[in-house]
């Protein structure tokens, strides 16, 4: 199997995300190995304050945090790069530590045990395509194609506003939602409740929000895809509360909406955990931002 292939899977255009300039040299690249398999050691007499907090993320959760490397090329032209130290350092203490891993590992155990990544890649950027030193043609994305390994795209414009928190935490579980594809898959049934109406593209860079929720897909790029429909419909569930979900759901007068929330909220149960509850859970934590 190829491996470059194997390592990413991206998740394209998440629309409403910004993209910056990454001003990194792209650096000497080995395709032919794993990205990560291969990490050079640093001594413990040169770590930072960052290398001492992703030890303890390690013990404490079994997470590796991977934040140093040469700039990648993941296929073809397609380009991420490492993160800057000074947002490097907050986003691992608050995003990856406090809002994420905390709290499902003290309310959701079964989930954490069974379901959290041993390894979190950082990338300071998004992935850029063609040129690494533009802004042309780059996409918000996160890394989600391995089963042991996750990772998030946008870390330089980390940001205690809780908008930016809250936005980047349902986004994660957007990217973790393509792993949890990868690792079992959708089922038969999930796919076959819109197959044959999905957009494609570029069709669903045309379609209206009230538009996807009534052909039965949260967002337009929810419906490019049978996995963004899977990722969307968990995305969702956290990005909205209990009682708005289930308002748009009655608004849109979609069965097929309907089916695949019932599915979805189901399959989290059964996996640990309550998105309804997460989604409390998350706010929470997101408005506390004074860390």
């Amino acid at each position: 199997m190829n491996m470059r292939v194997n390592i990413f899977l991206i998740a394209l255009v998440l629309a409403f995300v910004g993209c910056k300039k990454d001003n990194y040299p792209l650096g000497e690249i080995d395709e032919t190995v794993d990205y990560f398999s291969k990490k050079q050691v640093k001594p413990k007499s040169q770590w930072n304050e960052l290398d001492y907090l992703c030890d303890s993320i390690q013990k404490a959760y079994g997470v590796e945090i991977i934040y140093e490397y040469t700039p990648r090329i993941i296929e073809g032209t397609t380009f991420f790069m490492p993160p800057q130290y000074d947002k490097a350092l907050p986003y691992t203490r608050v995003m990856l530590d406090k809002m994420w891993l905390k709290p499902i590992k003290e309310l959701y155990p079964k989930f954490f045990k069974e379901q959290t990544p041993i390894e979190f890649i950082l990338a300071g950027g998004f992935v850029h395509f063609n040129d690494p030193t533009t802004t042309a043609g780059a996409a918000g994305a996160g890394m989600n194609g391995q089963y042991y390994r996750l990772g998030m795209g946008g870390v330089n414009n980390f940001s205690l506003n809780k908008n930016w928190l809250w936005d980047h935490i349902v986004t994660l579980y957007h990217e973790h939602a393509h792993q949890i594809d990868h690792k079992y898959g959708r089922s038969e049934r999930f796919d076959r409740v819109s197959q044959g109406r999905y957009y494609g593209i570029p069709g669903y860079a045309y379609v209206t929000t009230q538009e996807a929720r009534a052909d039965g897909f949260w967002t337009g790029y929810g419906g490019y895809a049978p996995e963004e429909d899977f990722a969307t419909t968990v995305e969702y569930m956290l990005r909205l509360p209990k009682a708005a979900h289930k308002a748009e759901i009655e608004k849109s007068k979609s069965a097929a909406l309907e089916t695949k929330y019932k599915m979805l909220h189901q399959r989290y149960l059964d996996m640990g955990v309550d998105l309804h509850e997460l989604q409390v859970v998350l706010d929470s934590v997101a408005r506390k931002v004074n860390y």
